[in-house]
């Protein structure tokens, strides 16, 4: 085996060159489909590719992101569907020992055709498929169809043939109830943030493979380092498609390593491995990574450094693979990024991500906490269950293996809480051990395919759970160990302040909802539609009484908005308020929590959710805010039991000298006080370094907020505290100049304190450098807008709009 290597300068999306015999079917098929009581439809379709897309583009179907169409297109997921198309083969392709087709992201139940020969069948989105095409084939034009049927049809099969229920959450509003029994993505039935499609295709590359002798299936690496990470072992190895493994070893002296977001670079290699004429080429990074559980624990170490991670949860971006491009990935990813993200987690309802996805992952550094496809269910345990289980897991895991940005396996989302008994009469108590050992079997499985296949990362069951599956550990509730999803804000109604009354060992679901803004809600909405109790935007609602909730908690800590744009602004504020309070919170617990994951970072369809980054990339208050509430050099008040606290937070490798001022103004615009004291922030770091005293009025004197400025090499950290709601202070009506001196350029100035400052340029995608701010009187902030696509200054001035919390009360 030829080794190659060479340190990789200029980053770009990569994958791997398979330079056998190879021959990519991707383009244009030909779609057709039948249904009992149903006409037959017809059209084109691009591969890969999903049903939903090719009918949205031949104009056959709605669009089910508008209005309420999407009850109106269920009809597409109960039919059965073709693909087809012709393609040539050479003689010299047929020469070779083997031929086989591959199907990757195949969704799901799937007949394979060649030549009206039945070659093989798919039952498993997350598997990867090979089938011997060979003796099918021939010299010449050939024909392939691959005919889905419905896995609405056949879950209910399976159910009906098991006999036991299954059940899964969401099941208020999902118009499919046994997905437990299919392989696929589990959202595809609907969820409390998504519409219900179930799409299917070949979502997934289709590939003919020729090969003589051994063919390569696998290529991966192991890592071994010393104690000071100056030299690293890399045994690099080619899994034949017999099972056979073929290895060579390589020493690389003081290798640049491979970091997080925010710790360091992200270095990345190339290398090439050559076998029997076959040549991979794959990226890696050089990393030690470590998962720390000490005393119930839960941290990240990252070439023998705690880091604290700060990041959100990621659904699949968006309903329809077509639309899974890219560019969206990257759009989000660096959203991500840049407001100092160093993790995301893949949550178990959704899909295995496409390759790109990974590699921006690496290339950005966000570390990914990897769930599992299981979410909020109880699953079969029997052997074919398992048996396609085991398959599954095998696969992805020496797919995904290499990337440095993997940090954990977990088996799934919230599972074990579901078989504790969510379901109520579903899950009865007498009934409860039995699925309890069930979900146990999987784990088995899950983690036997982890030892064997990626032994160097951890094998977390499920999230949240206590490390093992302890199904007596309530992780909703009980903070003393493992991962947390704490929901009792959103779900509960609790106030923002409850998030005090936890200390997580590492937090990775929580959230509060708001709507969408305007430009988005138009998407889905006519203009007149847009308003409280409009059918069209109460659908675009999945969360039962999540629309009311996010109403009655405004009376909670703002007064009442003027109209349905203060509506929707304030949602988005409130939203970034309670997260802000989370991790703020929590970031000073450091290192008792070492990580929170906000629900969610983004959507897959315009609908009011718990996402940062609206459907189409849009950054709402809250992903600003998340900028600057994961900043590495920052600092933030915390109640405590003897009284209200500041802490400055350093999350750099290297101990950080810095100016804290502690400023009091009053609502109206007065600095009644100003102090300041110098700090030493040590690496890796949450230090309390000064008090604050009260000045919620209660005191007799005007109520006042306070301005927090840390100051140090780095720059200026700016934060604001409010000790009482916004609805209790005498918020000034404050006017705000506005100017714009050169081209996407942006002066602010107002005369009375003004919260939540909010520049928006309607329908221009981009975003500015900083938004949702609190401007001072005196002060004048300049800003620079980032257009995504080519705008001219003309054009950005006139759909320039600016307003602040004040605005938008009656």
């Amino acid at each position: 085996m030829k080794i190659q290597w060479c340190i990789v300068h200029a980053i770009g999306l990569f994958s791997f060159v398979l330079q056998a015999q190879t021959l990519d079917l991707a383009g244009t098929w030909r779609l057709s489909g039948q249904g009992e009581f149903l006409e037959p439809v017809s059209c084109a379709a691009a591969v890969p590719g999903d049903v939903h897309s090719a009918l949205l583009a031949a104009g056959l179907m709605e669009n089910p992101f508008f209005g309420r169409n999407e009850m109106h297109v269920q009809w597409v997921g109960q039919r059965t569907w073709t693909f087809s198309r012709t393609f040539d083969v050479s003689p010299e392709l047929l020469a070779h020992k083997t031929v086989i087709l591959r199907l990757e992201d195949c969704d799901t139940f799937a007949m394979v055709r060649v030549n009206g020969v039945e070659v093989g069948r798919a039952s498993d989105r997350f598997n990867r498929w090979d089938f011997d095409v060979r003796r099918a084939l021939k010299a010449g034009t050939n024909e392939l169809t691959i005919a889905f049927d419905s896995a609405w049809r056949e879950g209910d099969m399976r159910a009906k043939a098991n006999g036991r229920p299954y059940p899964m959450s969401c099941m208020e509003f999902a118009w499919f109830n046994n997905g437990s029994f299919i392989r696929k993505p589990a959202c595809h039935r609907g969820w409390d943030w998504g519409l219900a499609q179930m799409t299917t295709g070949p979502c997934g590359p289709v590939r003919i493979i020729a090969s003589d002798g051994e063919r390569i299936d696998y290529v991966y690496t192991r890592q071994d380092f010393n104690d000071d990470l100056t030299c690293c072992t890399l045994s690099v190895m080619a899994e034949l498609e017999t099972g056979a493994v073929v290895t060579n070893v390589v020493r690389i002296d003081n290798p640049p390593l491979w970091w997080p977001n925010g710790a360091g670079e992200q270095n990345l290699y190339e290398y090439e491995v050559q076998v029997e004429g076959q040549t991979l080429r794959r990226r890696i990074g050089l990393r030690k990574l470590e998962v720390d559980r000490t005393g119930g624990g839960l941290a990240f170490k990252v070439n023998n450094r705690a880091i604290f991670m700060k990041g959100a949860n990621w659904i699949p971006c968006s309903a329809f693979d077509n639309e899974q491009t890219p560019a969206r990935y990257r759009d989000l990813l660096e959203s991500a990024k840049a407001a100092n993200m160093n993790m995301i987690r893949v949550w178990g309802g959704g899909q295995y991500e496409k390759d790109c996805f990974y590699d921006l992952c690496d290339e950005l550094g966000l570390m990914i906490w990897h769930d599992q496809m299981f979410s909020c269910a109880v699953y079969p345990a029997d052997r074919r269950f398992l048996s396609e289980v085991r398959a599954e897991t095998v696969h992805q895991l020496k797919r995904l293996r290499d990337h440095a940005s993997i940090a954990l396996w977990c088996g799934d989302n919230e599972c074990v809480g579901a078989a504790r008994g969510w379901f109520g009469d579903f899950i009865t108590a007498a009934a409860r051990p039995a699925y309890i050992e069930e979900t146990k079997r999987r784990y088995a499985v899950q983690a036997e395919a982890v030892r064997a296949a990626d032994p160097s990362r951890t094998f977390w069951p499920s999230s949240p759970c206590a490390g093992e599956a302890d199904f007596d550990h309530d992780a909703w509730h009980d903070d003393s160990k493992g991962d947390m999803h704490i929901w009792t804000v959103w779900h509960e109604n609790k106030p923002f302040a409850n998030y005090y009354d936890y200390k997580p060992r590492f937090c990775s679901e929580f959230g509060f909802q708001s709507f969408s803004s305007r430009e988005v809600a138009e998407t889905y909405c006519r203009p007149c539609d847009v308003y409280s109790g409009g059918l069209d935007f109460e659908w675009h609602q999945k969360n039962v009484g999540g629309n009311d909730r996010i109403r009655r908690t405004f009376a909670r800590y703002f007064r009442e908005p003027k109209d349905m744009d203060g509506v929707l602004y304030l949602s988005q504020v409130q939203q970034a308020l309670a997260i802000k309070t989370a991790v703020e919170g929590w970031r000073a617990l450091r290192p008792h929590c070492m990580g929170t994951l906000y629900w969610q970072l983004n959507d897959l369809w315009p609908v009011a959710s718990w996402s940062s980054l609206e459907y189409g990339g849009k950054w709402k208050h809250l992903h600003h805010h998340a900028r600057r509430f994961y900043a590495p050099v920052s600092a933030a008040v915390r109640p405590c039991a003897d009284g209200n606290a500041v802490f400055a937070f350093n999350d750099t490798a290297e101990s950080v000298a810095g100016e804290l001022t502690v400023e009091r103004w009053t609502y109206d615009g007065v600095n009644v006080s100003t102090e300041k004291k110098n700090v030493v922030l040590p690496p890796d770091s949450s230090t309390r370094v000064s008090s604050i005293r009260d000045s919620s009025g209660d005191d007799g004197q005007a109520p006042a907020f306070v301005v927090l400025r840390l100051k140090t090499a780095q720059g200026v950290f700016r934060n604001d505290w409010h000790p009482a709601p916004y609805k209790d202070v005498p918020v000034a009506d404050a006017k705000i100049a506005l100017s714009t001196p050169a081209g996407l350029t942006v002066s602010v100035s107002a005369d009375k304190p003004a919260f939540f400052v909010w520049l928006n340029v309607k329908n221009i995608p981009g975003e500015f450098d900083d938004n949702s701010f609190t401007l001072l009187p005196g002060e004048t902030r300049t800003l620079v807008f980032r257009p995504k696509k080519p705008v001219t200054p003309e054009a950005f001035r006139a759909a320039l709009a600016v307003t602040h919390l004040r605005e938008s009360y009656k």
